[in-house]
């Protein structure tokens, strides 16, 4: 009996187990939270294949088992996963995503395809990569994230700018940044220096032709699009507020100079002092650390923010504002920053949206010394200034004078420099859907600044004593944008098929400028003013503007979101170019195949994600000044009167550099957890603007032309894993690599190479746009202690040595100031609340010219000035095998000063514990709290010998070295 009863209850549950697993027929609709229907929505069936789009309706019918889950997303809202739960009828209502909205954006105009669905080659780094890091320049924090960018901080001081580029150097002498777009409105590179990195809710790298030949002009070298936070609807208000403290000093020192031991040592031997001297010196005991004098090891940063984000049913808003006090490393640098901003979405009713985005910055900075080789930078005196000298008096104070030299933190108090900026960015759109599927959007937007600049030389200057100076400055301009776009997604009775047209309007103008004045005499610190000058003043001033006025059309076809296809063109007009060639027309076709998407790859559980993309495409570069084209006049004087003279000879030809890009890509992924992207581009440059040198009988000695072109080749992988993903733990592994190969195909007037000697380069026909020409250095005599260097033939290429530097050979040297591989890896790995991520960045085959070295090694300077540690290896006898000739000689800007200067930084390592949410929501107000610790520029290994190798520059001249800096902070939400 009770054999018959088990039976019975299994045979029940397998009834009712075939009952739940067998398929049935789900329908249902899909709206906003507006109640209109979403036409187009994807309706999937968790883990198959099968699925569909919403009808003209927003409705849509499927087979799906009785306990399975059905996915539904659409662009510009969150996705949803609803269970089936033996349910016929699913309504469901999906909210707008303000970050699907962003990814919308990003790939151009109008409401368009998100980047997950779209064929152009687009890298997102999320905002949680920039948030909390401690600089003012959110490009920084870029630094190795995205594969085929380089991002390089070359300073210091805490309102410095990065040095951005996308795919090596694509023109000689034309720009070669990336457009720069915030929120859909261009914007200059300083503006970057201005935001809140806590107010970025992403930065898109848009790379091929297919992504960037919508926006034309100015698109050579990629779009760098920035969305900031924007708020969500149906959602109470709620505020974060970050405080967080830290300190800064200089990352790298790796000058190896001489102690007193050493340098007292090596005086005596060259007879620079006696016996009597040296033993003064060493009797002293002093050996001074002037590194750690001039540098501030423990420079205080500051920063708070608070945020409020929220939503009601038809409005969506961000608010925020912002406090940062940073302090140099150097003496006089520092930078006193207040930002604010305000996003505000709004759909007035079914058919109306609208919206604004406000942001405000505002600072002081106070900036360093940091001219080349002056004796009043710090970085150039911490290393030569002699180590037996002392920075105080015997009363404690101060020294004005140390060897002669004026002590630059005496300096920089008698001379200082400063400026405050006001920028203002924002936008705002109306946006009117008066059918199904058409959308009329109408953009302007605002890029604008005020700065204003002074700086002083005191009164009480002991080298010009009651005779002050005043020199005050006033800069403003503002970049005014207005674009209209009309787009439509055509509504086809087959789901399979989707077209979607776009045509638009832009136009851009820039009004600047700038104005000076200063004048000396002033006879008291407390009155510096232009004003308690004696004398005239001097004075100056200037203006510029340019447009741009742009028409586009984009054009998208997608089957079964399996094949997709576009085309887009841009018609732009720069009034940088002359009235003959002032148009330019950018065109792009691209395709995708998805892969995954075909039968024989839908059930293939390893590989859960295969796509091929490829596009073709011209973009423009009109990145030169504002009046090239124009013969120019200027102003002179003769005897008292004024007069006006012909300064350049202009060009009515001048016109656009084009750019044709090749890119062929591929994303695979395995198992939901490994995703590899490679991308293989070739980049040609035409056309090209440079300033050709004219004949001296022309009167003028160069004026802009479109010559010469180059070629741009190169590799980009990325490579994302989760190594280990539970409920508790990830542990993920990130990975960017990227080879860029530069060669000049052309230059002009049928020259194969153009030397700039005073830049120690040379374009030349086949070679890098960076690489070096020099005097080869080829080491030292060991029987008479002479340097020597290469003399090449120019008949036959044979090399021979000489030791006469004025008769070595200037040649290329194959070696570049562009690394040709670069990249980044990281680590992040989480564990109930407690995360821990490190970034690195590296690069590979940069080098610069160590121009420190000059002076350290200098005869005429060893006297008052310290010398390199590799000095005392200089050659003493005959058959003496060393790099460092004997004493007397004097250095040469040769090979021996170009460093390799790649380097492997750790970027950024960060720390953080997430308390429990169940704890902190028994207080009853706050909602969640997170502590953490940031270190940026902890780690750098690098061969190259000054203070940073990180410089994006050909001539390191006293440079002001980057900042490591250690942060802690905490935030709350509530």
């Amino acid at each position: 009996m009770v054999r018959k009863i088990v039976l019975s209850f299994v045979a029940v549950l397998g009834v009712v187990a075939a009952a739940m697993s067998q398929n049935r027929q789900v329908s249902g609709s899909v709206t906003g939270v507006d109640g209109q229907p979403i036409v187009g929505a994807t309706v999937l069936v968790d883990g198959t294949s099968t699925g569909m789009t919403t009808s003209a309706e927003g409705t849509f019918s499927v087979a799906a088992p009785a306990n399975g889950t059905l996915i539904v997303s659409f662009v510009g809202y969150e996705t949803q996963r609803i269970p089936v739960a033996g349910k016929t009828r699913i309504d469901v209502v999906l909210a707008e995503d303000a970050t699907a909205i962003d990814q919308v954006v990003v790939v151009g105009y109008g409401s368009g395809s998100k980047v997950g669905t779209t064929l152009g080659s687009v890298a997102k780094v999320k905002g949680a990569v920039l948030e909390n890091k401690p600089t003012a320049n959110i490009a920084d924090a870029l630094q190795g994230k995205v594969a085929g960018f380089e991002v390089y901080t070359s300073s210091g001081e805490p309102s410095a700018a990065s040095s951005m580029r996308l795919h090596g150097v694509g023109s000689l002498e034309a720009g070669s940044s990336p457009l720069i777009v915030l929120d859909g409105v261009p914007v200059d590179a300083g503006t970057l220096v201005s935001l809140n990195a806590n107010d970025i809710e992403s930065v898109n790298i848009l790379k091929d032709a297919s992504a960037t030949s919508i926006y034309g002009s100015r698109a050579a070298n990629g779009v760098m699009y920035i969305a900031s936070k924007r708020g969500r609807r149906n959602e109470p208000v709620s505020f974060t507020v970050r405080a967080q403290y830290g300190i800064s000093q200089p990352a790298t020192n790796k000058y190896e100079v001489m102690n007193t031991a050493e340098k007292a040592g090596y005086q005596l031997e060259v007879g620079l002092i006696n016996q009597e001297r040296y033993d003064a010196i060493m009797a002293s005991g002093i050996n001074t650390n002037w590194r750690d004098y001039y540098y501030n090891s423990s420079a205080p940063t500051y920063q708070v923010d608070l945020s409020a984000t929220g939503g009601s049913e038809k409005t969506s808003y961000y608010l925020s504002g912002s406090y940062m006090s940073k302090d140099g490393t150097a003496p006089g640098s520092s930078m006193e920053r207040y930002s604010f901003r305000s996003n505000v979405d709004m759909s007035a009713n079914k058919w109306l949206r609208m919206g604004a985005n406000v942001a405000l910055g505002y600072d002081k900075r106070e900036k360093a010394v940091t001219t080349g080789n002056s004796v009043y930078n710090a970085a150039f005196m911490s290393v030569l200034t002699l180590p037996w000298e002392t920075p105080y008096n015997e009363d404690g104070t101060e020294k004005e004078l140390i060897a002669g030299y004026r002590n630059p933190n005496y300096y920089i108090s008698k001379f200082p420099s400063n400026g405050k900026n006001l920028q203002i960015n924002g936008n705002a759109y109306l946006q009117i859907m008066p059918v199904k599927g058409l959308s009329i959007k109408s953009q302007f937007g605002v890029d604008a600044f005020v700065y204003w600049s002074e700086s002083f030389r005191k009164a009480s200057y002991s080298g010009s004593l009651n005779n002050g100076s005043v020199s005050r400055g006033h800069q403003h301009g503002a970049t005014l944008t207005s674009t209209t776009t009309v787009d439509y997604n055509f509504d086809f009775s087959n789901p399979d098929h989707k077209l979607y047209l776009l045509a638009g309007q832009e136009g851009i103008r820039y009004d600047g400028l700038n104005f000076s004045a200063s004048l000396a005499g002033q006879i008291s610190d407390k009155l510096l003013m232009i004003s308690t000058g004696s004398g005239v003043p001097t004075a100056s001033d200037s203006s510029s503007a340019y447009a741009f006025n742009s028409w586009f059309g984009r054009a998208e076809y997608s089957y079964a979101d399996k094949y997709i296809f576009d085309a887009s063109v841009r018609r732009d007009a720069s009034s940088r170019f002359g009235v003959n060639n002032r148009s330019g027309i950018f065109y792009a076709v691209g395709a995708m195949w998805n892969i995954k998407k075909e039968s024989f790859l839908a059930d293939n559980r390893t590989i859960s994600d295969l796509r091929l993309k490829a596009s073709y495409g011209t973009q423009g570069n009109a990145d030169i000044g504002n009046y090239a084209h124009i013969a120019q006049l200027s102003a002179t004087t003769y005897q008292d009167a004024s007069g006006l003279y012909i300064s350049s000879m202009g060009n009515t030809n001048l016109g656009w550099e084009t750019q044709e890009l090749f890119t062929v890509a591929a994303n695979i992924e395995f198992i939901r957890r490994i995703r590899l992207e490679a991308e293989f581009y070739n980049r040609s440059t035409k056309d090209m603007l440079m300033n050709v040198p004219m004949p001296s009988t022309s009167g003028y000695s160069s004026r802009f032309e479109n010559v010469g072109s180059m070629i741009n080749r190169g590799v980009d992988l990325t490579l994302n894993v989760d190594i280990v993903q539970t409920k508790d733990w990830h542990v993920g592994f990130n990975a960017t690599f990227s080879y860029n190969k530069s060669k000049i195909t052309k230059l002009f007037n049928g020259y194969t190479e153009y030397a700039m000697p005073n830049y120690l380069l040379c374009y030349a026909i086949g070679h890098d746009a960076g690489e070096f020409y020099m005097q080869k250095f080829h080491g030292v005599n060991p029987e008479n202690g002479n340097p020597q260097w290469e003399v090449v033939d120019p008949e036959t290429g044979a090399i021979s040595l000489t030791e006469n530097f004025n008769n070595a050979t200037m040649q290329l040297l194959g070696k570049s100031r562009y690394a040709p591989y670069y990249g980044g890896f990281g680590v992040d790995a989480s564990w109930k609340g407690i995360s821990v991520a490190a970034n690195f960045t590296w690069n590979y085959g940069k080098y610069t010219v160590n121009n420190m070295l000059l002076f350290l090694e200098s005869p005429g300077n060893a006297a008052t000035s310290n010398s390199g540690k590799h000095m005392l290896n200089m050659w003493r006898k005959p058959g003496d095998i060393t790099n460092v000739p004997k004493w007397g000689t004097n250095p040469q800007f040769d090979s021996h000063m170009l460093e390799d200067a790649s380097f492997l930084r750790l970027k950024n390592l960060t720390v953080a514990y997430d308390f429990p949410k169940s704890l902190i929501r028994k207080s009853g107000f706050i909602e969640g709290l997170r502590i953490y610790f940031i270190g940026r520029n902890l780690l750098t290994a690098t061969g190259y010998s000054g203070y940073d190798p990180e410089m994006d520059t050909n001539l390191s001249l006293g440079n002001y070295p980057n900042s490591r800096e250690f942060v802690g902070g905490i935030q709350l939400t509530f």
